[in-house]
């Protein structure tokens, strides 16, 4: 962790450099005001030991400098790239007079479009909410099982500062789709199980008649997963924690998270699918997208999936998003031979509240059955 540590800072201290030393020379009018920006987008450096010790101290300066400095380290590199073509050019050109003066409208330019992406990301990320409807069709689907509805929500990571009005307007939603089950695949809670009671406070506005499950994430995995456990034991979310449930003729196979460092809690596909009745259908829920890997070579027909995020910035209508750039599967639906997956881009949204193109997902599976 150490060596980490200490590269991402070395990394991220060059790359300071850089944005800096554009900003400062380019904009020279502007220095007090960057300077101030930086100290702030910087400040949770010092924090860093700190965040484990879940304090109240330690969660206001996570929820307060988290964001602005995750989104300066973006800033950063994206400007050292965008620097770096102006350089390029630059010198291609035959550096042609001062370069402050030939970057200074190219840059102005890049400003303007970072400053109205974080505008309209910001208000993607915390305004709309948006329903994705996804019929999956499935072969030998008993018929009770047509048009069966699964409301799948995930990736809220409750906060210091998540809205309780944004978490009665995610579960109420879900509730107006009239789910025969709703689904939470994972990153319920972002890390500290200091807001389950948050979570579980926002759970009231589903109605009391639908069955709500839930996985672990990630995140889950990075705090304190046995509380978790715990504070969840007879409440409002039944977590799977290698475990089936079922519904009808289905059956939900809850897997653990890839991120277990303690053996009890390593995903166990095989457990959670042992109990099934041979009967039933069984659906896989996971949170990250390589259980599917297994789920195909076991012949299950669904499995459900979140954790990209979509990377927070995308374009739905093209299927492409950021996450992509480094995951097979990153949103939508998928189909390899028998198997099929479906990725959620997430509810909420991970320390930086923007989400670009990539709006908050509750999706509405219906399975159907294939037509003979």
């Amino acid at each position: 962790m150490r060596t980490f540590l200490t590269t991402a800072i070395a990394i991220f201290a060059i790359l300071n450099a850089i944005a800096l030393w554009h900003l400062l020379t380019v904009h020279p009018r502007r220095r007090a005001f960057v300077a101030a920006i930086a100290i702030l987008c910087n400040l949770m450096w010092f924090f860093l030991p700190l965040l484990n010790t879940r304090t109240d101290f330690s969660r206001f300066a996570r929820a307060v400098l988290g964001p602005p400095w995750f989104g300066w380290l973006c800033f950063v590199l994206l400007d050292s790239i965008f620097i770096a073509l102006v350089a390029a050019v630059w010198v291609v050109a035959g550096r042609n007079g001062r370069f402050r003066d030939f970057a200074r409208w190219p840059s102005r330019a890049f400003l303007a479009i970072i400053a109205t992406g974080s505008i309209v990301g910001f208000y993607q990320a915390i305004v709309p909410l948006r329903t994705e409807v996804v019929p999956v069709v499935i072969r030998d689907l008993p018929p009770e099982l047509d048009h069966f509805r699964i409301a799948l929500v995930a990736d809220i990571h409750v906060g210091l500062l998540t809205r309780p009005s944004r978490l009665e307007q995610i579960f109420a939603t879900t509730s107006s789709l009239r789910p025969n089950v709703a689904v939470l695949a994972g990153d319920l809670i972002d890390d500290d199980p200091h807001y389950i009671p948050k979570l579980l406070a926002g759970t009231r506005a589903l109605g009391p008649s639908i069955p709500l499950i839930g996985v672990f994430g990630n995140h889950e995995m990075y705090g304190a997963p046995h509380e978790v456990i715990a504070m969840l034991r007879g409440s409002r979310i039944r977590l799977l924690v290698n475990e089936g449930a079922s519904f009808g003729r289905t059956w939900f196979a809850g897997i653990s998270d890839y991120a277990a460092r303690e053996a009890s809690l390593r995903p166990d596909m095989a457990r959670s699918l042992a109990p099934r009745p041979a009967d039933s259908l069984p659906i896989v829920v996971a949170h990250q997208p390589k259980a599917f890997d297994e789920a195909r070579r076991r012949g299950i027909p669904l499995t459900l999936v979140a954790h990209t995020h979509g990377g927070q910035c995308g374009f739905r209508a093209l299927h492409w998003s950021l996450a992509g750039l480094f995951l097979p599967y990153d949103m939508g639906l998928y189909q390899r031979g028998e198997s099929q997956l479906y990725v959620n881009t997430g509810t909420g949204f991970w320390l930086l509240p923007f989400r670009l193109g990539m709006t908050p997902e509750i999706t509405l599976v219906e399975l159907r059955r294939a037509p003979r």
